[in-house]
């Protein structure tokens, strides 16, 4: 397996570039089996090379058509962060495509969109194995430039159009911000190679690192939709449900993986992860009230990404990156299944508030203490080089499960069915403290950090606030300021607004891409 372990790792990006590439020559029924057959056998490579890892650990396979001491050469990493996201995001393609098939029968673009998403694939499984800076950048690009088209895919739709746009500036603002920081890299350690690059800053050599990480952070906050960036995501409606999904359960976790798999280098830049951990903490917050405003359902999911990704980027500031592969993980396996099923909720009848009273409150609060502190004490919760985020961690899994109790006791089905929310709220807590301590077993050479006192505080409190808000959400329809909220989360708070004016300044809507 060590002699066609290169080609099986070459084989799961250049298959879907081929399939995609010859997606435009035949029909569309034919390029929709040809590309899902491409994604197929590109998902049993990555697992196979997942196994391979496991018996033989770590390696990098490297081919230099230019010699070994050309500055570029096709490297390929596989470690353990490439496997879980190769096997994961060459799976999501799979299911993707195999949807699109059935979504998209009849429409006249059909070969035209099987080539993108293909291709987007190839372009986003390059960028997951790449063990070269110069090898990521290009698939870092080639997939925003595969997405764009995606965006298109209706080009007699104005909204289309505009928001593809918008996301193509905060995605070339990120590029550059990308590019400088790798350029940067390149003239403090004079490699491209990441394997060289980790060992020189284990060595020491850790000087200029911090604007790097600025620059970093700014690429990841621009890609992963944060605040105030992250308007392009929600008016994306135009596109299909396809792309949605995989853009939501794919490639928005670019960010977050760019900050995981450059984490030694992250680490040495203090303000960098302070910057990531504030933003992080505010976006997650942001999202999620306005997601509770939304009447559509795609636009809704779309604020739900932006939430969880502000969590994600959070975890990476606060130094937690095993979490964060984990959070990757299972975000994308949920929202890929939210939006291939978003069509079923049409009907659906709407979750109903509850009216939460004081004890309610006090009760959900107290019980989820109790629990959360009970199964960690069983010896499930984090690793020790998790103890600096572990607080404000386990803090939000308390709050989040304060408020599941508040509702049940609330809800007035008896001491049954407070029961029987204490009972889930101690099964979700075992779960949730055990993949926390398995991720550090999972990802053991991720590197770890203390974040400051005050820092942690700040995250706790914002966490404290949106407790808060959706504990008195219901009462919201009784003050007259509380429709005033209703209406400006409805409308994102305007940022979005903002952002649309001041592209229509700088790219007037007659401009055409």
């Amino acid at each position: 397996m060590s002699h066609l372990l290169p080609l099986v790792l070459a084989t799961i990006p250049i298959l879907p570039l081929l399939a995609g590439l010859a997606a435009r020559t035949v029909g569309p029924v034919m390029a929709g089996r040809l590309v899902t057959m491409s994604a197929g056998v590109a998902a049993v490579c990555a697992v196979a090379a997942a196994g391979a890892l496991a018996l033989g650990g770590p390696v990098t396979a490297r081919w230099a058509p230019w010699g070994d001491e050309a500055a570029f050469t096709f490297s390929i990493r596989l470690d353990a962060l490439t496997a879980a996201m190769t096997v994961l995001v060459s799976l999501l393609g799979l299911v993707t495509l195999r949807f699109s098939r059935n979504y998209l029968a009849g429409d006249p673009g059909q070969a035209r969109f099987f080539s993108w998403m293909s291709l987007t694939l190839a372009s986003v499984l390059l960028l997951v194995l790449s063990g070269n800076l110069l090898l990521l950048l290009f698939a870092w690009i080639a997939t925003s430039m595969g997405l764009h088209r995606l965006l298109l895919h209706y080009p007699d739709r104005a909204g289309a159009h505009f928001s593809a746009r918008k996301k193509f500036v905060f995605s070339r603002l990120g590029d550059l911000c990308l590019a400088a920081a790798l350029v940067m890299v390149y003239r403090q350690f004079g490699t491209w190679e990441l394997d060289a690059l980790f060992a020189e800053v284990a060595a020491g050599r850790t000087g200029g690192l911090i604007p790097v990480g600025l620059l970093l952070a700014g690429c990841a906050i621009l890609k992963s939709a944060q605040l105030p960036f992250h308007s392009w995501l929600p008016d994306t409606m135009e596109t299909p449900t396809p792309v949605s999904a995989f853009m939501h359960a794919g490639i928005i976790n670019a960010g977050g993986f760019l900050l995981v798999r450059l984490s030694p280098l992250l680490m040495h830049s203090p303000g960098a992860m302070a910057l990531l951990a504030v933003v992080g903490a505010v976006t997650a917050v942001f999202g999620s009230i306005v997601m509770l405003a939304q009447v559509n359902v795609k636009r809704a999911l779309a604020y739900s990404t932006i939430a969880q990704m502000g969590f994600m980027i959070l975890q990476c500031g606060l130094g937690a990156f095993s979490l964060a592969v984990i959070h990757i993980l299972a975000h994308a396996l949920y929202k890929a299944h939210a939006f291939l099923t978003s069509g079923s909720t049409v009907g659906a009848l709407p979750r109903t508030a509850i009216p939460l009273s004081t004890r309610a409150i006090v009760i959900g609060l107290l019980g989820s203490f109790f629990v959360v502190m009970a199964v960690a004490g069983l010896g499930l919760g984090f690793a020790p080089q998790q103890s600096g985020s572990s607080a404000v961690f386990l803090a939000v899994l308390a709050l989040a499960l304060a408020y599941g109790l508040a509702r049940a006791a609330s809800a007035g089905g008896g001491k049954r069915l407070v029961l029987r929310a204490v009972t889930g709220a101690a099964f979700i807590a075992v779960v949730s403290l055990v993949l926390h301590g398995a991720a550090a077993w999972l990802f053991p050479d991720f590197p770890v950090s203390s974040p400051p006192g005050a820092l942690i505080g700040f995250v706790a409190g914002v966490f404290v606030l949106l407790f808060l808000f959706q504990a008195l959400l219901w009462r919201a329809s009784h003050h007259e300021v509380g429709t005033r909220l209703y209406i400006h989360a409805l409308n994102g708070f305007y940022l979005g607004t903002q952002a649309n004016r001041l592209l229509g300044h700088l790219w007037p809507r007659h401009s055409t891409l």
